[in-house]
């Protein structure tokens, strides 16, 4: 009766030994992939946090106060800075290869508009379109060549009186999997995310 009760403890033991040894991959697989999920949201929200403050605070900037460590926000420099330190460490200067932030100033064309829709481009100046980032993708709303914008990159642009001008900020992240997963190679790795506001400084 001894024997016949051991090998029966014996047999349970061995059955769940099996068990786990075929479900711990799975649970592994569903707890990393959980993982990779929460970073490329993160992530997602980070980018979209970055361009948001960035435009705004560059529409305002003429309204706004110089910070307490010196920043000046109607300088585009001093708020491209601002901004990416506060994305940390997802923007960072140890993963510049990984990322690219663009703040463009889109300005209407002085060609002659006898009537709207006018042209709309990059402004040529010096605080035309500033980069950060050493991620090697371009602004997808043109360099400051003096070419006009297509409307189909700014939609509604149509709409907008020939004395307004606009705040950009894009950001591109080559996002790269913290863990290989099904999630991980499953994702367009190239984010890109960007932000319009029109210009409210006085």
């Amino acid at each position: 009766m001894f024997g016949s009760l051991h090998g029966i403890l014996r047999s349970n033991k061995g059955q769940a030994l099996i068990e786990l040894s075929l479900i711990a991959p799975l649970m592994l697989l569903l707890a990393y992939g959980a993982i990779e999920v929460g970073s490329v949201i993160s992530t997602y929200l980070t980018m979209t946090h970055t361009t948001r403050e960035g435009a705004n605070l560059a529409s305002r900037g003429g309204s706004l106060p110089i910070d307490q460590n010196g920043a000046n926000y109607s300088n585009p420099d001093d708020i491209l800075d601002t901004i990416i330190k506060a994305a940390a460490p997802t923007l960072s200067a140890t993963n510049q290869a990984q990322w690219r932030v663009i703040y463009s100033h889109i300005i209407r064309d002085a060609t002659p508009c006898p009537a709207e829709p006018c042209n709309y481009i990059v402004e040529t100046g010096a605080n035309g379109q500033i980069i950060r980032g050493n991620l090697n993708n371009q602004s997808k709303l043109g360099g400051k060549t003096g070419i006009p914008i297509p409307q189909s990159v700014l939609p509604g642009i149509q709409n907008v009186k020939n004395s307004q001008s606009f705040h950009v900020f894009e950001v591109f992240y080559d996002y790269s999997p913290y863990i290989i997963t099904y999630v991980g190679k499953s994702i367009n790795t190239n984010f890109y995310d960007r932000t319009i506001f029109t210009n409210v400084s006085g």
